[in-house]
């Protein structure tokens, strides 16, 4: 690929971005260029290009005991500050020997160790071949790489430092180009790479730079980690080697029998290990807890924001994890396991007692926690924290389906979820500051809910009146008078639905032929009164430059609506809302004054709850009855439905995404519902038409919205969804997280633990569908934290679930729950009425207690 082909015109917003982010960049970063050409420096001397031919496995593959190091250990751990490629399992460097049992691990399409390094091997030295002849098309066509892209992006820019960028993961190369205005790539990694460094070159302020520069600066401009994790880690009982982490630059940890965390080519390896070294007594929901809070030390990333604390109440220091990240400390004689931190103890002080950290040595730290932390002395801004990877991950279905389910047991916080992921969506998504801000601020987020929910859709009826200058009156005269009656054989039709307030497009035919003015009706139509003044209008505000008619006749919304129809012979017409949202919309752009007195924009987000008897009529479009002219009659009249508006709305407005947001999906019959249109929102039948059924119209689905829907499992299995609609959306499983309630205790309960326990007894009689969820134990955005709420929670909301899901069965429930419940009289026991005896009844039944 050449590099010049990618040359192209970036937007001046993006421009503009990118000078803004260079004001605020150090380039030098305290001399860490310097470091990383060291660095690449002794990895090239180190593993001549000359030398791959040859290079042994035993220099090669992680595992080994290799002096100064393999290549795929100095890639993976010893050059983080060139790039990271940290995450996933040793399977992204093809080969590896897993230190648990000594055994190589590599591709099954190989029959030996020793075939799968000769291929591999040959891999490598063929894409430096194809490199240093700059034909960098041709490397990702290396069939035996091809499940490396990481470590290949990595070792080409190492050995080619100017040809590519020391960005290894392809999701991020596409976030780069989506930031830049770009198209994210459909081709392979190495591609990618070189398609966003021509982008770059192309931009001015960043020429000269070299590409290890541009790497540094595009995670600082726009990181597509929209915000840093907070966790608060103790560094041994009672803070005992605080003093040592201070001045070594780190924070530590203990459980050591389980080694060197590097070593474990995946998370369920190093638990299957944990598990021997530490059972807890055989508590499978404790070895899960525990395990968890160690292996979170691997998953830190440089700029994530560590608390070290004392006890429940000590705040010791706070700070940042560099790129050094995780290693294991051999020189230690304990608590070997380590983070690298550059520490700030201007952060030092007493706080209000947290008592989950009585029970924990590894905890996620809250948005809410750490404002209460910091005070007024804010450490991460407005990344304080982390985009839930569920946002991103259902933005990729989007992307991909057009649709998409969350489905799970209830609790689980599909529709909370789901309505913070369709703000952050239309708020831009991934990469956005404004997505990224609204996430960090609960009030916010609401307010934005409301407004993206609210549009501005008028909450009047809107009607399109039709002035002849020439043989009746001009527009005009209502601002010279003030005030124009209008009587019925003038109006002809529809005279007995216009309201008071009403708002009256200004339509003046020849010679004029556009619209000039916006009024407002003052008096609606009465029968008994004279015929000569049914309604009046008075005036609201003259329009220039409105709109003509043949920009009417040619607008895709407004050409089917009753003025356009009827070529404006008539005099009043009526609008639809998603017609006048147009129309209004169009008038704002020219002429603020109409935007002032009619608003602008458009609702993007729409919700709409299914129920068994929610039908086709309701959400495409089908006959309602509506008052009629004859006093107490009913005329049945073709009317749209909510998905055809949300549709009509989005198509109006093309450059925006729009959402519909359909809750208890499964509760509705869903051929019936969709009808035709289950075709239709296929994402490669955007866009075509089909024509109704009952209205005769052209009706398509544009690509610009997104469906997003929940189901809850515990009424109705996904397997049980009709097919069609399961071929056509992308489905996301959201299960009870205990980790959510990490720390967190109520009496002597500790709730993640109780959770853990009570869904695998439920899971063993009913069903992963029927777990109960983490959001039971929530108030609002914080964990329940007293007994008294606990038992709440538990006497009317946890206990009437349990007795749902086993038919009042004591028996049962006895056996779930323990002496909680009277099983002879077949009913709670008087435990439940005392919170605190309930909360250590539970414990003592579950091994739950709130201990570490």
């Amino acid at each position: 690929m050449s590099l010049e082909r990618s040359a192209v015109e970036l937007d001046r917003t993006v421009l503009e971005s990118i000078e803004s982010a260079l004001r605020t960049w150090d380039p030098t970063e305290s001399g860490r260029l310097g470091e990383t050409e060291q660095l690449r420096e002794d990895f090239t001397r180190r593993f001549h290009l000359e030398a791959w031919p040859t290079l042994p496995i035993e220099s090669y593959a992680l595992g080994q005991q290799t002096p100064g190091g393999t290549v795929c250990w100095w890639m993976e751990f010893h050059t983080r500050s060139i790039a990271s490629m940290s995450g996933g399992s040793s399977y992204k460097h093809l080969i590896f020997l897993r230190s648990s049992d000594r055994q190589w691990r590599f591709p099954r399409e190989y029959d030996s160790v020793g075939e799968a390094w000769e291929a591999v091997r040959s891999g490598f030295v063929e894409a430096f071949r194809l490199a240093s002849a700059d034909r960098f098309d041709e490397i990702d066509d290396i069939r035996a790489l091809r499940g490396a892209p990481a470590l290949l992006s990595k070792l080409l820019f190492v050995y080619f430092p100017a040809e590519l960028l020391p960005v290894c993961s392809k999701t991020h190369v596409d976030h780069f180009l989506r930031r830049l205005g770009q198209p994210a790539s459909n081709w392979s990694a190495i591609q990618a790479n070189r398609q966003l460094l021509g982008v770059l070159r192309a931009v001015p302020q960043l020429r000269g730079r070299s590409t290890q520069e541009l790497g540094f600066f595009l995670y600082h401009w726009a990181d597509p980690r929209a915000a840093v994790d907070v966790v608060k880690i103790a560094p041994g009982e009672r803070g005992t080697y605080w003093q040592e982490c201070l001045d070594g630059g780190y924070i530590c940890v203990g459980w050591d029998d389980v080694g060197d965390l590097a070593q474990y080519e995946s998370k369920e390896a190093f638990r299957a290990a944990f598990r021997e070294h530490y059972s807890y007594g055989g508590n499978e929901a404790q070895v899960s807890r525990k395990s968890n809070e160690l292996w979170t030390l691997v998953q830190l990333q440089p700029g994530d924001k560590v608390v070290a604390n004392r006890g429940v109440s000590e705040v010791l220091a706070i700070g940042t994890v560099t790129e050094e990240g995780y290693s294991w400390r051999k020189e230690r004689p304990e608590y070997r396991h380590t983070v690298a931190v550059d520490w700030d103890t201007s952060f030092a002080r007493t706080i209000e007692p947290v008592r989950g950290w009585a029970t924990t040595t590894v905890s996620k730290v809250s948005a809410d926690l750490l404002r209460r932390i910091t005070a007024a002395s804010p450490i991460a801004g407005p990344k304080a924290v982390a985009v839930d990877p569920l946002y991103v991950e259902l933005e990729q279905a989007l992307r991909r389906r057009g649709q998409v389910v969350l489905y799970g047991p209830p609790g689980t916080g599909k529709t909370y979820t789901a309505r913070r992921a369709a703000v952050w969506l239309l708020e831009g998504g991934t990469g956005s500051a404004a997505a990224e801000a609204v996430l960090v601020d609960e009030a916010r987020m609401a307010a934005r809910e409301r407004e993206l929910a609210s549009g501005s859709r008028p909450d009047r009826q809107v009607w399109v009146m039709v002035a002849n200058p020439a043989h009746e009156w001009s527009w005009s005269r209502l601002f010279d008078d003030g005030v124009v009656e209008f009587s019925v054989g003038r109006l002809k039709r529809n005279f007995p639905r216009v309201r008071a307030g009403d708002l009256v497009v200004g339509y003046e035919s020849t010679p004029t032929k556009a619209v000039v003015a916006l009024a407002r009706v003052t008096t609606e139509y009465d029968p008994d009164a004279p015929c000569e003044a049914a309604i009046a209008l008075e005036p609201v505000t003259r329009i220039a430059s409105g709109l003509t008619y043949e920009e009417l006749q040619s607008d895709p919304v407004l050409s089917a609506s009753e003025p356009a129809r009827f070529r404006c012979q008539g005099t009043l017409f009526e609008l639809t809302p998603v017609e006048a949202e147009r129309l209004l919309g169009l008038l704002g752009e020219r002429d603020p004054a109409v935007a002032v007195h009619a608003g602008g924009g458009a609702r993007r987000l729409t919700r709409v709850t299914f129920h068994p008897s929610y039908a086709y009529e309701d959400f495409v479009e089908g006959f309602r009855p509506r008052e009629s002219s004859v006093a107490g009659a009913l005329d049945l009249t073709l009317t749209d439905g909510i998905f055809k508006e949300v549709c009509s709305t989005a198509a109006a407005d093309p450059s925006r995404p729009h959402v519909l947001l359909i809750d208890e999906i499964n509760r509705g019959n869903i051929p019936k519902v969709f009808g035709e249109l289950i075709t239709l929102i296929e994402k490669d039948k955007r866009g075509l038409p089909v024509r109704l059924p009952q209205s005769g119209q052209d009706f398509a689905v544009p690509s610009n919205l997104h469906i997003i829907g929940t189901m809850n499992t515990a009424d109705r299995s996904i397997h049980l969804l009709d097919t069609a609609l399961r071929r056509r959306f992308a489905f996301i499983e959201l299960l009870p997280d205990a980790q959510l309630l990490s720390g967190s205790t109520a009496g002597a309960l500790a709730l993640d633990l109780f959770l853990e326990n009570l869904n695998e007894r439920v899971r063993s009689r009913l069903g992963r569908e029927k777990q109960v969820g983490h959001a039971l134990f929530f108030d609002g955005p914080s964990v329940v934290d007293s007994a008294e709420q606990f038992a709440a929670i538990f006497r009317h909301e946890l206990l009437p679930l349990l007795q749902e899901y086993l038919y009042e069965d004591y028996d049962e429930l006895g056996t779930v729950l323990g002496s909680v419940i009277d099983v002879a009289a077949q009913t709670p026991s008087a435990v439940v009425d005392d919170p605190e005896e309930l909360c250590a009844a539970l414990a003592a039944h579950f091994s739950a207690h709130a201990s570490a």
